[in-house]
């Protein structure tokens, strides 16, 4: 053959070879011509207007990119979504990125390799994305269904990524779900997907395991068929659900088929709580089962056991639920370290709802040596939540329930000195949680009786609660214990700031009977009744902070009382001692009358009435008490009569509430005595006097000198005054000092006058 002849048969590779160099460079230039014209932004507006159409939410991109290689990768940079006119959007992503096969464009499919978003953050409040009915997609309710693709034309996605997202769950601050990794593989119409994801919560890791799919071609409104899937959590701290607490584990297992299972273990103070639940079906739920869905749960701790077991009538709407509860503690120390149960506790309850937003609790118990109560509540979760209903306590045994479980025998130790404050405040400084009466409503019954601790052998209270938008009142508020009964109201402003309190509290009757409160005043020494009543303000988050801010008056009465050894005994001595040194040690004194009254502004509780009347004499004054710092100041005037001599001057008082101090002015003390001393010597007035003729008027009725300061003390209301003193007839002396005759009354003027020049007269 003619070498002119293979010159054109060997040409057509060139050829061929030529085509091909044109084809790369006519689609080499054409995706950096693509590229050019997304990063200049010509097609970011197409874009942005296809997701809006599509979605009915504004967005904004930032900027388009195109990463070349042999899979071009489409990026979208800086991307929101957000509600038309809304301020906070409901997505965040700085980067999402998608690879497209040119391969499958060129035959006709559509195959996505890999779809990746970093640094997403989707808020699922649902007012972030309540869309106005103006702003929806609008769909042709009239156009006829599209006729399902064909398989072959549907996305095929390799692996679907995400790279440390934020998922933002509805309510407080703190709530962020971080998803530092969450892959789905093989995502198409023909086959299952594998789920992989691993989440973060609260410093605890999320694992979820398992088969989904096909994703693609299920019939519209349904879900694709699930495999088995695991949901896992690794240990970590549970500090923000009660302090100490620690989760071990947990690990739920769902088969398509059966019932779900979830197990899991809890520890505080070196005890562990296991958790094992039966959850029913729930896998079925995602096709449109619709129940009964059987529950049953079981939490063991040592020997103790709570049980939880019932059933939901309609699991997809959430309704038509009623459980069982039973809780069995035979020993408090199994459950150390957690909610304090009281030892031999037995319980059972029984929770109805009729949806999600009406629950009701028709019964429930509990038994135990140092509680038993029952209740029956409902709530309403409809609007601002409302809980109504009764709870009935009829033993509270207030020490068993605070005393630590017992814990094996061992050596007793030595008993070591009570801790002591440290700062010498009487006021305890305890802040006073009252935010959570800002949570809902409620119209409660209170009873409680059968109420027993150290310092209170039996109480009870009854009480009409009512809580409405943080402004709760305890009305009428009726406390019974062994001393007498107490009635007024309580009231608590939680939404004011800070939050107000008030206290209107008074005694019933003939009042408290103090030696039955002997042991809650810890050896005071009085006997007898007093009436006590208070009309008290405060505000602050601290009983400190109320009691420095505190308004209103207080007041305690008594009548025919007695003061027998004790507290008030000795500070009696104390002012006695100072102004007679060496006077013997008193024994028991009758009272006639005792008022103090108090009116505070501020903080600072001034005296209204300060005054005993007593088989010695009387003691008046003025004190005041500066409750910001607990600091005590004031002045008695003492007109006593001991073991024949007369008393009389001045004390001070000062110190604090947890040191008080009492002091007088020696010399003047001494020069009052002395005088006293000796007119009542030499006029020959002697001991038996009566408690008036001290005062200097042998007619002065004692009576009235209790009747203004007892009502002072309670406040403006009548009650009880000592019987009057019997005055002297008229022109009757009192019988002379037996060693001494009487002297003429010109004598008698002169030495009183003496007195008073020894400090004995007035000033």
């Amino acid at each position: 053959m003619s070498a002119s002849a293979l010159k054109p048969a060997r040409r057509w590779p060139r050829y061929l070879a030529g085509a091909f160099a044109l084809l790369f460079l006519l689609l080499m230039g054409g995706i950096l011509a693509l590229r050019a014209a997304l990063e200049s932004g010509r097609f970011t507006p197409r874009i942005k207007a296809e997701i809006e159409n599509a979605t009915g939410y504004r967005a904004t991109i930032g900027g388009l990119g195109l990463a070349l290689g042999l899979i071009p990768k489409l990026e979208l940079r800086d991307v929101t979504l957000s509600t038309p006119g809304g301020a906070t959007p409901g997505m965040v992503a700085p980067r999402l990125a998608a690879s497209i096969s040119l391969r499958s464009l060129i035959s006709g499919g559509v195959e996505i390799p890999s779809v990746e978003a970093d640094g997403l953050k989707l808020n699922l409040d649902p007012a972030l994305w309540a869309l106005p009915v103006t702003e929806r997609p609008a769909r042709d309710a009239t156009a006829a269904p599209a006729a399902p693709r064909r398989t072959a034309t549907m996305p095929q996605i390799g692996l679907v990524s995400l790279r440390d997202a934020h998922l933002i769950l509805p309510g407080s601050k703190g709530r962020d779900i971080e998803i530092p990794s969450l892959s789905i593989r093989g995502i198409s119409a023909t086959s299952a997907s594998d789920l992989a994801a691993e989440w973060l919560f609260r410093g605890i890791t999320f694992t979820l395991a398992g088969k989904a799919g096909p994703l693609f071609g299920a019939a519209p409104g349904t879900l694709p068929p699930l495999g088995a899937i695991t949901l896992k959590a690794g240990a970590g701290d549970l500090g923000w659900l009660l302090p100490g607490l620690r989760l071990d584990g947990l690990e739920l297992i769902a088969p398509p088929d059966g019932e779900a299972k979830l197990s899991g273990a809890l520890t505080r103070a070196g005890n562990t709580a296991r958790l094992e639940a039966n959850l029913g079906e729930v896998g079925k739920l995602l096709y449109g089962f619709t129940g009964p869905l059987p529950i049953e749960a079981r939490l063991t701790s040592a020997d103790a056991s709570i049980t939880l077991k019932g059933s939901v009538a309609r699991p997809l709407e959430l309704a038509g639920g009623q459980f069982d509860l039973t809780a069995d503690v035979p020993d408090a120390a199994g459950l150390s370290g957690f909610p304090t149960l009281p030892r031999g506790l037995r319980g059972a309850a029984r929770l109805e709802w009729r949806d999600a937003q009406h629950f009701s609790l028709p019964r429930f118990q509990l038994t135990s040596p140092a509680l038993v109560a029952n209740a029956a509540l409902n709530l309403t979760l409809a609007g601002r939540p409302n809980l109504t209903g009764r709870i009935d306590v009829s033993r509270l045994d207030l020490d068993a329930l605070t005393q630590p479980p017992t814990a094996s025998a061992a050596p007793a130790a030595p008993s070591a000195p009570a801790a002591s404050s440290g700062d010498g405040r009487v006021i305890p400084d305890i802040a006073v949680p009252v935010a959570s009466l800002m949570a809902l409503d409620a119209e409660l019954r209170l009873a409680f009786s059968g109420v027993t601790s150290r310092t209170l052998r039996q109480a009870a209270v009854q009480t009409q609660l009512r809580l409405s938008n943080g402004a709760l009142a305890l009305t009428p508020f009726n406390m019974t214990i062994p001393a007498g009964r107490l009635a007024g109201q309580i009231n608590v402003n939680a939404a004011a700031n800070p939050a107000r309190y008030s206290l209107n509290l008074r005694s019933e009757g003939a009042g408290l009977d103090l030696a039955a409160l002997s042991g809650a005043l810890d050896g005071l020494g009085l006997r007898g009744h007093g009436e006590l009543a208070a009309d008290l303000r405060g505000a602050g988050a601290s009983t400190r902070a109320i009691a420095a801010s505190l308004n209103g008056e207080f007041g305690v009465a008594m009548v025919n009382a007695r003061l027998e050894q004790g507290k008030a005994m000795d500070a009696l001595s104390t002012v006695l001692t100072l102004l007679a040194p060496n006077t013997q040690r008193l024994g028991a004194i009758d009272l006639r009358c005792v008022a103090l009254a108090f009116g505070a502004e501020q903080g600072m509780a001034q005296s209204r009435a300060l005054f005993m009347d007593s088989a010695i004499g009387q003691i008046s004054g003025q004190a005041s008490i500066n409750l910001r710092d607990e600091s005590v100041n004031g002045r008695l005037n003492t007109n006593l009569r001991v073991f024949g001599l007369g008393l009389r001057a001045p004390v001070n008082l000062g110190g604090t509430l947890a040191a008080p101090r009492i002091g007088v002015a020696s010399g003047a003390a001494i020069g009052q005595t002395a005088a006293g001393l000796l007119a009542d010597t030499l006029t020959g007035r002697i001991a038996t006097d009566p408690i008036g003729n001290l005062l200097g008027g042998s007619d002065r009725n004692a009576a009235a000198d209790c009747a203004e300061p007892l009502r002072l003390a309670r406040l403006g209301a009548a009650g009880a005054v000592p019987a009057p003193r019997a005055a002297p007839e008229a022109g009757q002396e009192a019988p002379p000092w037996p060693s001494l005759p009487a002297l003429p009354s010109p004598v008698q003027d002169v030495l009183r006058g003496l007195g008073g020049i020894l400090g004995g007269g007035r000033r």
